[in-house]
């Protein structure tokens, strides 16, 4: 308001400074002496009235030098927020492409498992290994039902019930198998004993009449007990492998096979 007030006497002063000129000697006079106060007012006025003028230009370009960096730092800013969104879509976009390059791969995987796999079952179907060897097979159960034993010597157990006897190596009247080729074989047996507490069982395996291994078991329940094992052989052919029951031992039998004599041809050597 001051200054709206100050600037009004400037021009007015100015005014009537210009008109003093205009119209000569004489009015100059006149005019002079009835504008004394106002004019002396002036003249006091006009170095303030500059300086607030001064003052408010300066403002006025600081005020505009501080928006012109404002508005680059705006303008900065807003660049800044277009890079990172440029990033976020490059980001979103490698994150995309990684996953599909992952799924990729996984499938390859899956397809060269799946390969692999077949590939190994094609060769072991036409591998000459497998084709060419022998087919040996064997598995019998049944040696009575009921008890087995005990005897005052040992004797050799026959399993008359043929389960499976691929290869014919296996005999259901002496209980012996006889290796048709020389090679590799796994032989194992089930014995089981029921019926009476405070009783032994046990079983040999043999070889050509040489004990391979010994299995024996005490009952003290008289409930049925199981006595499993299995060994692997390296037979030549004509080796004969059957199973025995040591004296005063005793076995215990029945139509669900509780006792059993298996074995099969792993490879030929």
């Amino acid at each position: 308001m001051r200054g709206a007030v100050a600037l009004l006497v400037l021009l007015f002063c100015l005014s009537g400074a210009w008109t003093q000129e205009e119209s000569g000697g004489g009015r100059e006079s006149g005019i002079t002496q009835q504008g004394h106060s106002v004019t002396g007012e002036c003249t006091t006025m006009q170095p303030d009235i500059w300086d607030e003028m001064k003052a408010l230009r300066d403002m006025v370009m600081e005020q505009r030098e501080k928006l012109r960096t404002m508005e680059g730092r705006v303008t900065a800013c807003e660049g800044e927020v277009e890079t990172q969104k440029t990033l976020e879509a490059r980001l979103s976009a490698s994150e995309r492409e990684l996953t599909t390059t992952r799924n990729d791969v996984e499938e390859l995987k899956r397809q060269n498992t799946e390969k692999s796999y077949r590939s190994h079952v094609g060769l072991c179907v036409s591998s000459p290994v497998f084709t060419d060897r022998p087919k040996v097979a064997f598995s019998a159960a049944g040696l009575n039902n009921g008890p087995i034993g005990p005897f005052n010597t040992d004797a050799n157990l026959v399993y008359t019930r043929v389960i499976t006897n691929i290869g014919k190596a296996y005999s259901p009247i002496t209980g012996a198998f006889t290796a048709p080729v020389r090679g590799v074989y796994y032989i194992r047996f089930t014995a089981a004993q029921h019926g009476r507490g405070s009783d032994y069982m046990g079983i040999y395996m043999l070889k050509n009449g040489q004990a391979i291994m010994s299995n024996y078991h005490y009952n003290s329940h008289g409930y049925w007990i199981h006595l499993s094992n299995g060994v692997i052989l390296e037979l030549e052919q004509g080796d004969v492998v059957y199973m025995r029951l040591p004296a005063s031992f005793r076995l215990y039998d029945d139509t669900k096979n509780q006792n059993i004599f298996s074995g099969f041809l792993l490879f030929t050597v």
